[in-house]
């Protein structure tokens, strides 16, 4: 097989992964808190066999644009946004999780959950806990909650000296493999929530480029592969002459 069509064939395993990125964006442009992801490229040099060298296309790894999405107020008791680089700490099945949507909600068991139902941890990484008469409740900016004006708990807020090392999980929930660290300067809004921060009118546009050129490369090795025949048939009939 002629090396252009390997090469041409790595661009487009690429182009599909770029595809299934930017689709992802696009199905969570409503998603609280959710960030956008991109893919970095760079090109993979080998040589050929004859001393020259050949150039894929290698996609490295994706890496998430860490921009606060837009604040939406909704006056939402439980409507919480962080603005700043924090993030909430919660108790899943699979250990701890982080996450920055905020639109939060009372359990049946009178736990501060999440709206798939996990837990929201306090400060001393325990459930917060409501009892059925706990009304007036208010969420301060450093995270301290009080009900009827007495303080109850506080929620735990923490940062990562390097967000991109968090692994995503979920929508807008992450893993973490470096310790958290106590947040600094993020800040806790009562009744906002943090919007994705996708573009979605710019991920379509990339959609449209990437589907134009995952057209164009397949188009390429379609060629190719015509060529290598009429070049095989060609062999062929002037050996048989």
């Amino acid at each position: 097989m002629d090396n252009s069509v390997y090469i041409m064939l790595s661009k487009q395993t690429a182009l599909f992964r770029q595809m299934d990125v930017v689709a992802n964006n696009i199905a969570n442009a409503d998603t609280n808190g959710f960030k956008a992801e991109k893919m970095l490229f760079d090109d993979y040099l080998i040589n050929d066999g004859n001393r020259k060298k050949m150039a894929f296309t290698q996609d490295i790894s994706t890496y998430r644009e860490d921009v606060q999405g837009g604040l939406k107020v909704t006056g939402g008791t439980l409507d919480i946004a962080i603005s700043g680089k924090g993030y909430f700490t919660l108790q899943t099945p699979n250990g701890l999780r982080y996450s920055r949507a905020g639109a939060l909600q009372i359990g049946a068991d009178g736990s501060l959950v999440t709206a798939n139902g996990y837990q929201v941890l306090d400060n001393g990484g325990q459930p917060i806990q409501f009892a059925p008469e706990d009304k007036n409740i208010v969420i301060g900016e450093g995270g301290n909650i009080s009900v009827d004006g007495q303080e109850k708990s506080s929620l735990s807020v923490v940062e990562f000296a390097n967000p991109q090392n968090l692994t995503q999980v979920g929508d807008a929930m992450f893993r973490a493999d470096d310790a958290p660290l106590p947040a600094q300067s993020s800040r806790v809004l009562q009744g906002v929530l943090e919007k994705s921060n996708v573009e979605p009118i710019k991920e379509i546009v990339d959609m449209t480029k990437l589907s134009r050129s995952v057209n164009s490369t397949a188009k390429f090795i379609e060629v190719a592969y015509d060529l290598q025949r009429k070049a095989s048939s060609a062999y062929a009939q002037a050996n048989q002459s």
